[in-house]
């Protein structure tokens, strides 16, 4: 099984060369495709905060909360969908997150990575998981 971290996922849906193809390749070869649902939040997260950069200017976080608080998520519908349909049209399996705080605070120290990366290295572990498509550097530290 690959699991696939949310930058391959954000290259290909706005076809950022040279990964949009490696990724697409992938997506096309592969049938046993995994993502965690801490993937997926990162994935739509990164996606609203771009169309939100792009479209409305919004650079903070904050702006971009209090833009939501007022006017909802609809601006964002098609980014989220996206997301959706590419799950569900490629049949990729939306694994839960699986670790302790041990386990995070361990691979964050060992690794040295932010705890979202943590989190997804030993969520692989937990499932057996030894391939990750990713575009990130952090994850070559890891066995």
């Amino acid at each position: 099984m690959i699991l696939l971290n949310s930058n391959a996922i954000v290259y290909y849906l706005h076809r950022v060369k040279p990964y949009a193809s490696k990724v697409k390749r992938v997506l096309i070869e592969r049938k046993d495709l995994a993502v965690t649902l801490r993937i997926v939040d990162e994935i739509i997260f990164t996606l609203i905060r771009l169309e939100a950069w792009r479209r409305l200017g919004l650079r903070k976080l904050d702006e971009l909360r209090d833009y939501v608080r007022r006017h909802g998520l609809e601006m964002f519908s098609d980014a989220i969908n996206d997301v959706e349909e590419l799950i569900d049209k490629l049949g990729i399996v939306v694994l839960e997150d699986k670790g302790s705080i041990k386990e995070l605070v361990e691979a964050m120290r060992k690794y040295n990575l932010l705890p979202g990366d943590a989190l997804i290295a030993i969520t692989a572990r937990h499932y057996g998981i030894d391939t990750i498509l990713t575009f990130d550097e952090d994850f070559r530290r890891i066995p």
